[in-house]
């Protein structure tokens, strides 16, 4: 073997070690994922309940978006518990809310104020309490107009618009929302001190859909990295974060809308 060539393969091969390096440090553990959020099952109604602590969302169980959502995260996850989810929410009707449908293929006409409407509530064996049973979605009958100041809305407007082929528009959402990167979370309207994971994940969703753009590479591997310092020890992801000398810092709980936000961008899009 010429020595040209030895130096070829090791130099392949010292690659390949950095490359494997590199991803084992931006891991997010998929099953721990699948296991909380099949913890948070409730079985005398089929479907999840928001958190483990927070209060008042460790005692709801929200039809959507938590539960829309976790169906799909739950089916990508390869958890057999998607089916009963699914036939929960068909018997009340939902599918969409007017806010996540595009995550779930379906794209939006415009951008609602969110109202919250309680369905009832169920008693459970498995967490010793009383659950409430919300369900948020779309006012029609109050529109918003400034949707373009928050990450997450953008990233929703920009998947709407690759829905309906008008790439172009997605892209110039895309970035608008990358101009809300302030090098550790994205800084929008609703701002106010601790960085919500699930943007993060969105645009890793966004990105992805784009077919993974050189503008915003550096925010996707961010991204990553964040969300993987961001599972818990019980396998959720936690909701937000600070930034504190260049580390991140978990605030919050690990939760269902979270958890599933992050299993249909890292797994939905592939």
């Amino acid at each position: 073997m010429g020595v040209r060539k030895l130096l070829l393969i090791v130099s392949s091969l010292i690659i390949l070690l950095v490359l494997l390096t590199h991803s084992s440090e931006h891991s997010v553990n998929n099953s721990a994922m699948r296991e909380f959020l099949e913890s948070q099952y409730v079985p005398e109604v089929g479907l999840l309940r928001a958190s483990i602590t927070s209060y008042p969302d460790n005692e709801t169980i929200w039809l959507a978006n938590d539960n829309v959502l976790a169906e799909r995260a739950l089916r990508l996850l390869g958890s057999p518990l998607w089916r009963n989810v699914s036939e929960a929410l068909r018997r009340y009707n939902i599918s969409y809310n007017g806010r996540i449908d595009p995550l779930l293929g379906k794209p939006l006409n415009e951008f609602f104020c969110p109202e919250v409407i309680t369905i009832g509530n169920v008693c459970s064996k498995k967490f010793n309490t009383t659950l409430l049973l919300k369900l948020e979605r779309a006012n029609e009958s109050c529109r918003m107009d400034d949707w373009q100041e928050y990450a997450d809305l953008l990233a929703y407007g920009a998947l709407s618009d690759l829905l309906v082929g008008n790439e172009t528009g997605a892209f110039t959402m895309y970035l608008r929302l990358l101009k809300m990167w302030d090098g550790y979370g994205f800084r929008d309207k609703a701002f106010s001190g601790v960085y919500q994971t699930y943007k993060c994940a969105l645009f890793i969703y966004l990105y992805k859909s784009l077919g993974m753009p050189k503008e915003g590479r550096d925010v996707y591997e961010a991204c990553i990295q964040i969300i993987s310092e961001l599972q818990a020890d019980n396998g959720g992801i936690i909701t937000g974060y600070r930034v504190v000398d260049g580390n991140v810092v978990p605030v919050g709980d690990a939760n269902t809308e979270t958890t599933s936000i992050v299993a249909i961008s890292l797994l939905g899009n592939r």
